[in-house]
């Protein structure tokens, strides 16, 4: 190859290094469930015991608890050997309520406007997020609803635990106070919903709206005359409870409430039934950086669009922004990404690669993070042409990140030129227990001329074209030969592309040939001389020859015979390459 062209190429050349991103293990998958909770921590289960992690993956509960309930107001209720331990805030500070003997009330395992309902010893207590007794004891109550919450109080428990009335009292414990009657007159009262609720008063139905007070009677039609009102059967109004709440009657009319005593359905003599709304409370929305892969029921993941891991995991759990929940060989664990860092994938330290033969031995390299460890690490090829050698293996450790190194034997690629090409080459690393999806390296290769062909004489003369025209050629090694006396097994080939027969071709050493042409009806001839190493691409030396044939007169009657190279057109590697990048 002329040494000027070969220094262009290798100023143009060009290789591209592949660049990985990193998923990592912000939790390792060594837990039996992992849940994503309302307020951004991690429910994990070992063990048949539940702790929390924060979102860096971070203990902040251990593991001791039976079951942990849904953040509701930032608090989740922990159990712990069967009763109620306390309750917990999102950075794991544990109030702790055992020792107290609280327990909870059926149905109501949360916090309403920042007071959570408990009982001891048969009587209800509101308790404060810090655990403090804020109200109480009651004979009955439920949860707070638009700011209040209906109880059943002692006129004076010491006294008479069995004298009871009913009220409203706030966050704070106070009492709320009516305009019109008296509390011992109130036979009956419901939770708040909607900004309303139900009372009766001396058999008299009414409603009343939390933010008034004002009381409005409960009429069968507009009238609210005296035979209008909705009055109680008796003095003394029972609901009866059924398995959803419960059941009010009234002369003419009935209510239903639900567990909580808020009223869902109303019914009056001579009316439509009216059905309250409830409207559910509103589902945790989130959005994930992370999307799914699925093939033959493995799972993989995709960051922001591109594919991150190919199929390895027995399911995904969940996806919450940068974060993924997936099961792996039975066991649960996090995954997140390093959007600082990147896998870098080297090869022959980018410089270009000239085949000389079959196979051409390079240097694999892949740059990691230093939080991942050599030991963990191993490189997997998906290209053919590349074979990593395994027991050539090297590791180097330090500050600034890990590096794995490999020695490869590439194969020489098929129809690889002696013009400079562009080649990718495929890599994976498995690393931590997960697997990357195939990053590509590209790099520019050509095949280097191992031998040139030298024409013993490229000027003579014959007496006609039907003579026999015999062309001698030496194989001569190239400058980027070895300097030894090694002879690589070839295949040689003379054709001609514009000739009826065929060249006949033989043998005279190692490397001295010669070929012969006879019956020339042509004023040209172009042959190529094509060498052929085993597992190579061919290489065609191509060649003209000219005959020139006298004129009439002339005294000479030979024809004259000349036999050059045919340059090929050099392509512009640099408008190649831009072309390919």
């Amino acid at each position: 190859m002329n040494k000027k062209l070969f220094f262009v190429i290798m100023m143009v050349g060009f290789a591209f290094s592949g660049q990985a991103q990193i998923a990592k293990w912000l939790v390792r998958p060594n837990y039996d469930l992992i849940e994503m909770t309302d307020c951004g921590l991690l429910k994990v289960t070992s063990n048949g015991k539940i702790g929390l992690l924060n979102s860096e993956g971070k203990e902040i509960l251990p593991f001791l608890y039976d079951s942990i309930t849904d953040f509701k107001e930032e608090r989740a209720m922990l159990f712990k050997d069967g009763v109620l331990y306390g309750f917990t805030d999102p950075y794991g500070e544990v109030v702790v309520l055992q020792e107290s003997g609280y327990k909870l009330c059926p149905g109501v395992d949360r916090f309403y406007s920042g007071m959570l309902l408990v009982m001891l010893n048969n009587q209800y207590y509101y308790l404060d997020k810090e655990g403090r007794r804020i109200a109480g004891p009651f004979a009955e109550a439920y949860p707070f609803f638009d700011g209040y919450a209906c109880v059943k109080a002692y006129v004076d428990f010491q006294k008479n635990p069995k004298r009871t009335y009913y009220d409203y009292i706030d966050t704070k414990g106070m009492s709320f106070f009516f305009k019109d009657g008296d509390k011992e007159d109130i036979s009956f009262m419901s939770s708040f919903h909607d900004g309303n609720a139900v009372l009766a008063i001396k058999k008299k139905f009414y409603t009343i709206d939390s933010e008034t007070c004002k009381l409005t009677p409960i009429s069968i039609d507009s009238t609210f005359n005296k035979k209008s009102l909705v009055v109680s059967l008796n003095k003394e109004i029972i609901a009866e409870k059924g398995e959803d709440g419960y059941l009010v009657l009234a002369k003419n009319g009935k209510f239903i409430f639900n567990l909580f005593m808020q009223l869902r359905y109303m019914e009056l003599s001579g009316n439509d039934p009216k059905m309250m709304t409830f409207f559910p409370e509103k589902e945790r929305t989130f959005v994930s950086d992370f999307d799914t892969i699925v093939s033959h029921n493995r799972y993989g993941l995709t960051f922001r669009g591109d594919k991150l891991l190919p199929p390895q995991f027995d399911a995904v759990l969940h996806m919450e922004n940068d974060l993924a929940i997936v099961k792996a060989d039975g066991k649960c664990g996090v995954i997140t990404v390093d959007t600082d860092n990147k896998f870098l994938f080297k090869l022959n330290n980018n410089e270009n690669i000239g085949f000389n033969h079959q196979y051409y031995d390079a240097k694999l390299t892949t740059l990691m993070p230093p939080y991942i460890k050599c030991s963990s690490a191993t490189v997997t090829s998906h290209s053919e042409d590349c074979e990593i050698q395994i027991e050539s293996r090297t590791e180097n450790e330090n500050v600034e990140g890990n590096t794995l190194g490999y020695n490869c034997r590439l194969s020489i690629p098929k129809n690889l030129t002696d013009t400079l090409t562009a080649h990718d080459y495929f890599y994976s690393l498995k690393y931590d227990g997960l697997l990357s999806v195939p990053h590509k390296v590209t790099i520019s290769e050509w095949y280097v001329k191992y031998y040139e062909v030298k024409l013993s004489n490229t000027n003579f003369s014959i007496s006609s074209t039907n003579d026999t025209i015999s062309v001698e050629f030496d194989l001569i090694k190239t400058d980027v030969a070895r300097n030894d006396d090694s002879n690589y097994f070839k295949n040689i080939e003379v054709v001609a592309s514009n000739f009826s027969g065929q060249p006949i071709l033989n043998k005279i050493t190692e490397n001295h040939y010669v070929f012969q042409l006879f019956g020339i009806d042509k004023d040209r001839i172009n042959f190529s001389v094509r060498i052929t190493e085993v597992g190579c691409p061919t290489i065609e030396y191509p060649f003209e020859m000219v005959f020139v044939r006298p004129k009439p007169k002339e005294r000479n009657k030979k024809t004259t015979v000349t036999i050059a190279p045919v340059q090929k057109k050099q392509k512009s590697v640099e408008k190649e390459i831009i072309l390919l990048d």
